[in-house]
């Protein structure tokens, strides 16, 4: 889950209740070049990953309304199965025919069969996020020291503050602990902001087991970041506050710490799982395919995303999927791209903080067809 002071209750939108209404306005398809830069490998996981949660009830029920027009929300998923018949002919397409005739094809399927949304706001403010890597042990021992906490069940004790936790010891001794982190409380800070990461075990013996960090709560406390904190404590300039300066300050000045945890006492819990990080609806992110919006303007998950953005003077051109949400994600016009594990991923991450444009796409309501191998109009 992206955290930041994530929201993990969306807007429900019942039969009886007026249309979800999207601050966005149609605009002409064939106005907008449908390019990929990747391949369709992982962009079919993701699909995939959506797909499953409808077939396990996430909700598709009411009604929303994109531009002038109103859908039944159960069009957010027609639109999944759409775009993936068309990318897996595409596909199909590439393996006898050149690709330049294969994505001429693909780009007319989509503006053909697709109504096309952008927000009403105008260009999307794009950041973007990750999941860090640690090792980790079952139990204390070695360098294995910085607990990971699993969420209480007392409602009083999970509101416990991240001083508290950290410098008073708030959950030490209840069996809370699912976890022990090679690592530091910058680090931990770090791995709360980006909502989860992944683990290596390392058992007595040295052998490694790889598994997931997932989200499994919050308290409802305030979220400052260490960034704004160090310019407002004088610790840090603007222009230096960089995540590698502010790692360094942190170790290097162990008597901020706490000060720094008591102005920022929100607190984010975790557990071990065999999965990705999850978003919301409980699906796993997949790397460069998934992103977290603000669901005060979003129906939900699962929409079609079309993003465009240049990057360090790199153009992107990319299909995701709206399967996450953030608290720091703000407004109709934003979303946060997530880049996957590790320290390419991290530096990509940070790097990225620019605006660009952004597309939604709903099938078109007289289009019924199912493709038998072709990409026909």
């Amino acid at each position: 889950m992206r955290i930041l002071g994530a929201l993990l209750i969306l807007v429900s939108v019942t039969t009886n209740a007026s249309p979800f209404v999207t601050a966005t306005t149609e605009v002409d398809p064939k106005s907008i070049q449908f390019f990929d830069d990747l391949d369709f490998n992982l962009l079919e996981v993701a699909v995939q990953r959506q797909l499953n949660a409808y077939d396990r009830g996430v909700s598709l029920k009411g009604k929303i309304k994109y531009g002038d027009r109103v859908f039944q929300k159960s069009v957010i998923r027609d639109s999944l199965v759409l775009f993936q018949e068309i990318a897996r002919q595409t596909d199909e397409c590439m393996a006898k025919s050149e690709k330049s005739v294969c994505f001429q094809k693909f780009n007319e399927a989509i503006q053909t069969r697709f109504r096309v949304f952008k927000p009403r706001e105008g260009d999307t403010r794009y950041t973007a996020y990750y999941s860090p890597d640690f090792k980790g042990s079952l139990t204390k021992r070695g360098p294995f020291q910085i607990p990971l906490y699993s969420a209480p069940k007392d409602p009083v004790l999970k509101e416990s503050t991240r001083e508290q936790i950290h410098f008073e010891g708030a959950l030490e001794g209840k069996g809370l602990e699912c976890a022990y982190l090679d690592t530091d409380l910058f680090q931990l800070y770090s791995l709360q902001i980006e909502g989860g990461g992944r683990i290596h075990l390392v058992d007595e013996s040295g052998k490694e087991t790889l598994r997931y960090i997932s989200y499994d709560g919050k308290n409802s406390q305030p979220l400052k970041f260490f960034s704004r904190l160090m310019v407002e404590n004088g610790y840090l300039t603007a222009s230096e506050a960089s995540y590698a300066n502010q790692h360094k300050y942190f170790l290097e000045h162990p008597e901020v710490q706490r000060k720094l945890y008591s102005q920022s006492p929100s607190y984010v819990y975790f557990k071990l799982s065999d999965e990705e990080p999850l978003g919301i609806d409980s699906i796993p992110l997949t790397e460069r395919r998934s992103l977290a919006f603000d669901p005060a303007f979003h129906p939900g998950s699962g929409v079609l995303n079309f993003v465009e953005l240049k990057v360090g003077g790199k153009t992107i051109t990319r299909f995701m999927l709206g399967q996450d949400v953030g608290g720091a994600i703000k407004g109709s016009a934003r979303a946060d791209l997530y880049f996957g594990f590790g320290e390419e991923a991290r530096e990509a991450a940070e790097s990225l903080g620019a605006k660009g444009k952004q597309f939604f796409l709903i099938k078109r309501e007289n289009d019924s067809r199912i493709f038998k191998g072709s990409l026909k109009k």
